[in-house]
């Protein structure tokens, strides 16, 4: 086993990385957008005032850094708004529950419709008021602010004469003034699993509120030809926002044969590869038959047959065709809570529960799953997805193909130091990636969009000028 010593070091050997890198697989952490946001901002105003000078950067900074905000925090902060309403007026005073669900985990099973309603009526509900706030208020608000700096170069008359062309905007003349912020806002698709995705995945929110900006904008576009640069700028900026730095990453990936596996999921795994090559040795050549040890072809059989027309089966079902397996199946199978009272497993649990190897052991994958989740894993109250289950147990089985690839590389031991070396060059490399990733969808947001708009603009009206004010001096 690992002494505390050993662990110690081999924490602090990845800490510097594992914390930073941990962000890009939370869906819920902001910083990442953040990043993109800020030099998006700089991007975008900096290309505006070159291009048509001070008003129209003093828009596009107002516009992207105070979105930015809303976007990234506004849905959350009117949920909590909405979460004190609920415990003062209708006395629900336990809101820390899940609503997302699917085939092998339900949180709502134990919560009442009362509760559930409400958190239902608040996430969507402040993500509706996010929405509007970004695509239909601020629009008017930013306006305003360049009408006020146009004013101040016209006529006394000619200003009064403006301004109460929109008598409904009168209140907000006195105390507007420009933010000082950062950029841009959410699309998603079962009232229940929608309001999972907008309180526990940023990309969804962000997604969600977007298709609101993106009409919002357009409708409030001055002219035929801000609703046309709108309406390109937003669509076109949804992908760089939200997916590529994720897809450049999975490229990346691929191309240099390395796992982008979840760091607490990592480290979870070089502390089990460490304790049994401690205790096992081993060589290379029989490293990946130790850890990954396949059943035979007739358990193999018998499961495909079982899985054939389910995604999962009880453990009654399951310990009937196998009942040499029941220890180990009935604790692999409280890797999620009961559903409606059964004990249930997945197909790819049940290959773990035939199979033999390091990481088909139970307690590791109890380990594994409660690192990787934060202890989420098991608790009634949260939803993790199927899906996400697995992929965090398929990247464990890719890291160790890593493993193994790079031990047939080289003439070393094949012990606890060298799995740490391949994990330290792991996260090394995807640290890079995301970098990479993130640096790509910064430039494409401003500055590739930013000069194709002003290409659009040259191409429709002859002349650089800020089409925005092209009415105010009509």
């Amino acid at each position: 086993m690992h002494t505390n010593n050993n662990k110690n070091i081999y924490f602090k050997s990845l800490s510097s990385i594992a914390k930073p890198l941990a962000m890009f697989h939370n869906p819920n952490a902001t910083i990442p957008t953040l990043i993109i946001e800020s030099g998006v901002t700089l991007g975008r105003t900096n290309a505006a005032y070159k291009k048509s000078g001070k008003i129209e950067a003093t828009e596009r900074f107002v516009e992207q850094g105070t979105s930015a905000v809303v976007w990234l925090w506004g849905v959350q902060t009117f949920k909590k708004i909405g979460e004190l309403i609920g415990k003062k007026i209708f006395k629900i005073n336990d809101m820390d529950f899940d609503v997302g669900f699917d085939y092998l985990r339900n949180p709502l099973e134990n919560i009442s419709k009362r509760a559930m309603n409400f958190k239902i009526a608040n996430i969507l509900t402040s993500t509706a008021l996010a929405t509007v706030f970004i695509g239909f208020i601020l629009p008017k608000i930013n306006h305003l602010i360049t009408n006020k700096t146009l004013s101040k170069q016209k006529q006394a008359k000619k200003e009064k004469s403006y301004y109460q062309k929109q008598p409904s905007f009168k209140d907000f003349k006195k105390s507007l003034k420009p933010s000082s912020s950062i950029s841009f806002t959410s699309l998603s698709g079962g009232a229940k699993y929608v309001t999972h995705l907008l309180e526990n995945n940023s990309t969804a929110r962000l997604l969600m509120t977007d298709t609101g900006v993106v009409s919002g904008r357009f409708y409030n576009g001055r002219n035929k030809y801000e609703r046309i640069e709108n309406i390109f700028r937003d669509v076109s900026s949804i992908y760089f926002y939200l997916f590529s730095t994720n897809h450049i990453v999975k490229l990346l990936n691929k191309l240099t044969g390395n796992t982008n596996i979840n760091p607490e999921a990592l480290k979870a795994t070089v502390e089990m590869l460490g304790d049994n090559l401690e205790k096992t040795k081993t060589d290379k050549f029989n490293f990946l038959n130790k850890v990954k040890s396949d059943a035979n072809i007739t358990d193999l059989r018998k499961i495909e047959k079982l899985f054939k027309d389910n995604k999962v089966v009880t453990l009654e079902q399951f310990n009937e065709i196998f009942p040499s397996f029941t220890q180990k199946a009935n604790s692999i199978s409280k890797l999620q809570p009961e559903l409606s009272g059964k004990r249930l497993l997945t197909k790819l649990q049940a290959i773990d529960v035939v199979s033999k190897g390091w990481v088909n052991d139970d307690k590791f994958l109890h380990e594994l799953y409660s690192k990787a989740t934060k202890g989420k894993y098991n608790r009634k109250e949260k939803f993790i997805s199927a899906k996400e289950i697995d992929n965090i147990r398929t990247s464990v089985d890719e890291f160790t193909e890593q493993i193994n690839k790079e031990a047939k590389k080289t003439t070393g031991l094949l012990d606890k130091k060298f799995i740490e070396k391949v994990a330290n060059k792991n996260m090394l490399k995807n640290f890079a990636y995301y970098a990479v990733g993130t640096a790509i969808s910064i430039f494409a947001l401003g500055t590739l969009i930013p000069k194709i708009q002003y290409m659009i603009r040259k191409k429709l009206t002859n002349n650089d000028e800020f089409v925005g004010i092209k009415e105010y001096k009509n």
